[in-house]
């Protein structure tokens, strides 16, 4: 037997310094997100929006200028009475797994209508993500995505948040209907 073991107090501190008993991620922290808006109640909003800016988090001197643009393409209303905005801090594809894994394990409903917009190198990241798992994201909700190789001014333009909604639209109807939505409904 190990001699440590013998010592409740060691073994404790040595539990919680290598996260053993800790079920915590990086993204139960408002600090890891540049937008979280998950106090907006689910059935307030028809839909999630799940948002990866242009530029990867590298260091905290970064993190001013990307909650800027963030708030610039998917924040301030924008999407009030839509959707419902998380938009993660990442620096790699792991760190935009676990955040969308905690969405999921938090705040998503299956069948729930999800859109994904990504820019640049975090969107060419949550593109790769959608396209390795595009089967259980449809069988989830996902009704849209839009993606920009390279960003240069706003991509969030009026034009993209109607047709998001009318994505929405079509997907509660099928949902509700049990078949497609006429195309002159959504001009109505």
């Amino acid at each position: 037997m190990i001699k440590w073991i013998k010592q409740p107090f060691v073994f404790a501190a040595c539990a919680v310094v290598c996260g053993c008993c800790s079920s915590k991620t990086p993204y139960d922290y408002r600090d890891n997100w540049l937008i979280r808006e998950d106090p907006v109640r689910p059935f307030v909003v028809p839909a999630d929006l799940i948002y990866v800016s242009n530029e990867l988090y590298t260091s905290a001197a970064a993190h001013s200028r990307l909650l800027a643009h963030a708030g610039d393409e998917v924040g301030g209303g924008r999407f009030d009475g839509i959707a419902r905005v998380f938009a993660p801090l990442i620096a790699n594809p792991d760190d935009l797994e676990s955040a969308i894994d905690w969405y999921f394990k938090y705040h998503h409903e299956k069948g729930r209508c999800m859109i994904f917009i990504g820019e640049g190198e975090g969107g060419a990241m949550l593109k790769a993500y959608e396209t390795e798992n595009k089967d259980d994201l449809v069988a989830e909700g996902l009704v849209a995505s839009f993606y920009r190789e390279i960003p240069a001014g706003g991509f969030v333009t009026d034009d993209m948040v109607l047709e998001i909604k009318h994505a929405i639209a079509k997907a509660r109807y099928k949902s509700i209907w049990g078949r497609d939505m006429p195309e002159e409904m959504l001009n109505e």
